[in-house]
């Protein structure tokens, strides 16, 4: 018994001390024990996560899966169940974002315009035809539209874009595969592989393949030991390199064998070749307001430097339904006798002329109509064009005419160009990355900084400001496609000294703005930074104190211009304008021209 009670005393004390070892190391040790990750943050995470539970999404809705991205905040696909096949539907903003660029909806037409270098597509809601350069086709897979949007059947687009879209039945995934770039496949080694939302085996697991199942790879998604797979049910993911082998890299078969509905798949991403092989282009514009001016500007002969001369002859008309013309036969064979090109501008006059224009499908096709019979008759080298007075609204619309005319003048060997602002954001609608897509050539017109409206008195073209233009402008239309604008006029500008109101006084030539000023003692600076020289001069006008000022266009301002133009290589200059010209600016020119 009292041997029974002293293992009974030895257990006890026995207890605590270890419970006093166990509080010490508790009071001690703690602290460090609380930053040694958790068992199961250690061990891989082996639990599946269903993809629209992860992602929060409706499983009825159809998500779109292309190449490798999941794509959000676009209007989702239709899927359509006939004899209980699914047919999958693409709207065409989504198209249009992602695909082709130029896939025109015309609301006002009612047509679905497609485009090409050489081919103008229209389809119309629920035909079972559609017109091909104007000639009818009959159509197995009509667009439809629904609550106002307007859907392509990917069957149509399969034969027109080098895309192959199915229907994940089981996520209920639109999964689109670009075929125009080789693809890199590899097959699933381990007898169970999991795929990971995130490049780590601690991530959820989005699905688990068998041995044998393949697998799309993106290998500039590499993680680590991970890389980014697509599954044939069109999940995306990660599994780790070690798991997959079989690597094949090939351009699919189905890219090299399907046929399509024209010549080849549409590519509206690259340039069409130039028509233009006449060199470097030294243009000017020639104000031309009335028929007779033609006769009083062929008075003087052009500069031997000057290779395109652009009369302002077509304008749309009060109404916005046609071209008015004051063009000249005899001006054109005038100007091919000295071995000047003539690319007439067709322009609009305010906002409400362009818009009644452009948004009139048959008002366009008409304008087209002219212009043909124009180039024809006159013998026209080219056309150039020269819409500003637009809004976002109108901006798609100008695209489209731009397309719908460049069909028949690359048919006719006729040079196509167009004049944009320089680039601002409040201007990005123009789209001129489309517009250089399109035409021949880009003038940018790098002047008018400061405009007539102006509540500030400025350079109309400081280098700064023609530099960033252009640099600008490259970013959307490439230097061989690129022309930089010059100013042969100038603005003076007037300013109340006790208001400090200030205006556009008087557009003047160079011979002109200097005897003006001259007249009234101006000391000349040349200023540096903005490549000009500057004067101004006072008045005393109606009993008040006025400042007339100006940044003088001449030989030196050119020349410092023309720098921008060699430092880029850009196709050419555009002029305005020749009524402006005088020998100083042409003895410049000649030295790049």
């Amino acid at each position: 018994m009292k041997n029974f009670q002293k293992s009974l005393v030895t257990i006890f004390i026995s207890v605590l001390v270890i419970a006093g070892v166990a509080v010490f190391v508790a009071q001690i040790l703690w602290p460090r024990l609380r930053e040694v990750p958790a068992i199961r943050d250690i061990l891989p995470n082996t639990s599946v996560v269903d993809f629209h539970t992860h992602f929060s999404l409706d499983p009825d809705v159809t998500q779109l899966v292309f190449d490798g991205q999941r794509l959000r905040d676009i209007t989702e696909p239709l899927v359509e169940y006939r004899r209980g096949i699914p047919h999958v539907y693409l709207s065409v903003d989504f198209l249009r974002e992602h695909i082709d660029p130029f896939i025109f909806w015309d609301k006002n037409a009612g047509v679905l315009f497609v485009s090409t270098l050489y081919e103008m597509l229209e389809f119309t809601p629920d035909s079972d035809v559609f017109l091909i350069n104007g000639s009818s086709r009959p159509l197995d897979w009509a667009i439809i539209e629904r609550d106002g949007e307007i859907f392509m059947p990917a069957d149509l687009i399969q034969r027109l874009y080098p895309l192959e879209i199915e229907h994940g039945l089981m996520y209920n995934f639109a999964i689109i595969t670009s075929l125009d770039v080789q693809q890199t496949t590899a097959v699933i080694s381990s007898n169970r592989t999991d795929v990971r939302y995130l490049p780590s085996d601690r991530a959820a697991i989005t699905a688990q393949l068998e041995r044998g199942e393949e697998v799309l790879l993106f290998l500039g998604d590499s993680v680590y030991d991970f890389v980014r797979v697509r599954t044939a049910h069109g999940l995306l993911g990660y599994v780790q390199i070690s798991e997959i082998e079989g690597l094949t890299t090939a351009t699919p078969l189905d890219y090299l064998n399907r046929a399509t509905i024209l010549d080849g798949f549409i590519d509206n991403f690259s340039h069409h070749p130039k028509i233009w092989s006449g060199g470097t282009i030294n243009l000017i514009w020639e104000f031309v307001y009335h028929p007779d001016a033609n006769r009083i500007n062929m008075e003087t002969d052009f500069h031997s430097s000057l290779t395109v001369v652009s009369p302002t002859w077509f304008r749309i008309d009060g109404e916005g339904t046609h071209l008015n013309s004051v063009a000249s036969r005899e001006y054109v064979d005038w100007a091919h006798s000295q071995g000047v090109n003539v690319w007439p501008l067709v322009f609009d006059v305010g906002y409400e002329r362009s818009r009644l224009f452009l948004t009139d499908r048959n008002t366009r096709q008409h304008a087209i109509n002219q212009l043909i019979e124009y180039v024809d008759y006159l013998n026209l080298d080219g056309i150039n064009i020269d819409f500003e007075h637009l809004t976002a609204n109108e901006g798609p619309y100008k695209i489209q005419f731009l397309r719908e005319l460049a069909i028949p003048m690359r048919q006719r060997g006729i040079v196509l160009s167009a004049a944009v602002k320089v680039p601002i954001p409040a201007t990005a609608f123009y789209r001129r990355d489309l517009i250089g897509k399109t035409v021949d050539f880009v003038m940018v017109m790098t002047y008018d900084e400061h405009w007539t409206t102006s509540p500030v008195a400025g350079p109309n073209a400081s280098l700064p400001w023609v530099r960033r233009g252009v640099e600008n402008m490259l970013l959307e239309v490439p230097s061989d496609r690129l022309l930089m604008g010059l100013p042969f006029y100038n603005r003076i500008w007037r300013e109340v000294l006790s208001t400090g109101e200030v205006s556009n006084y008087r557009n003047l030539g160079t011979n002109s703005t200097r005897a003006f000023f001259e007249e009234r003692g101006v000391q000349w600076i040349w200023d540096f930074e903005i490549g000009s020289y500057f004067g101004e001069v006072p008045a005393f006008e109606d009993g008040e104190t006025v400042i007339y000022r100006v940044w003088l266009e001449d030989a030196r301002s050119i020349q410092e211009k023309m720098h921008i133009f060699d430092d880029y290589n850009l196709a050419g200059v555009a002029i305005w304008s020749r009524l402006f010209s005088i020998p100083e600016f042409w003895d410049v020119l000649e030295l790049y021209f």
